[in-house]
């Protein structure tokens, strides 16, 4: 089964990382509790644009710091190992530098990542797995989550503070470890057993 995987918020604490640049830019002590929406304006007094803006220049930063969230690159190295197709999908820019950034990340976190997998600037996750023949998607934005469940692409949802009010029955999980369950359950729908 093709399994399409986000980065930011899904296999790796982003949203800690971008705080702490945050923080330092602006000399403020906003907490990651604090935050209760995707985007970093709100907790940090800032206008749509003027957060934009701000990420756009700390972001090579944000995205080489961080780590990865609990055990997310030894799930996905061995659901590789059992024979599924791990496709990292995100809507970072594909600039040659934020590019670079996001290889040398994954490869540095021991990520299946193996030089062709990667999409990057997926504005719309939900035409990029459809066109790859997703399987099953782990997300966490709303905003992808939306798109990817009404274009039918079987999602679980990786818990955040922003995304616990998703409506609907969409699947979650709060650790990686959690992954197997689902995989297991859609590669059954996938292929249907023989009697």
């Amino acid at each position: 089964m093709i399994i399409g995987v986000d980065i930011d918020g899904t296999i790796k604490n982003t949203q800690e990382a971008a705080v702490r640049c945050f923080n330092d830019e602006l000399g403020r002590t906003v907490q990651c509790e604090d935050l209760r929406e995707f985007h970093l304006d709100t907790a940090f007094g800032l206008d749509r644009k003027e957060g934009r803006r701000l990420w756009r220049k700390l972001e090579p930063k944000i995205y080489s710091l961080g780590v990865p969230l609990e055990n997310a690159s030894t799930v996905l190295t061995d659901l590789r190992e059992r024979g599924h197709d791990i496709i990292f999908i995100t809507a970072r820019p594909g600039m040659p530098h934020i590019t670079e950034v996001t290889k040398t990340w994954l490869k540095k976190h021991n990520f299946p990542y193996d030089g062709e997998n990667l999409h990057m600037n997926s504005q719309d996750k939900a035409k990029v797995a459809q066109r790859l023949g997703v399987g099953l998607f782990f997300e966490d934005a709303p905003q992808h989550l939306d798109r990817l469940i009404r274009a039918g692409v079987p999602t679980v949802i990786m818990d955040a503070v922003y995304n616990r009010d998703y409506p609907g029955d969409v699947p979650r999980i709060t650790s990686w470890n959690e992954a197997y369950q689902w995989v297991e359950k859609y590669e059954k729908v996938e292929k249907p057993q023989l009697h």
